[in-house]
């Protein structure tokens, strides 16, 4: 296990979308669809991420679609 420190987190919820600034990862909360943009323009979809598990990336853009929510770590 790995201690991950975050200084700010936004919450982003259903029918969002949102740019982000120094964010270093994302925090899924269970039953969240959607996707993220990463820097370099790669997207990764959220129903892939384990609910309650940090998942340490550079997010560029995020967008919820479908129930649940996401907090953005930065």
């Amino acid at each position: 296990m790995v201690n991950y420190r975050a200084f700010s987190a936004k919450l982003v919820t259903s029918g969002s979308a949102d740019l982000i600034d120094r964010a270093w990862g994302v925090l899924p909360v269970s039953g969240v669809t959607g996707t993220i943009t990463l820097e370099g323009n790669t997207t990764i979809s959220l129903a892939h991420l384990t609910a309650g598990e940090p998942f340490p990336c550079y997010v560029k853009s995020i967008a919820v679609t479908n129930g649940g929510s996401v907090y953005v770590l930065a």
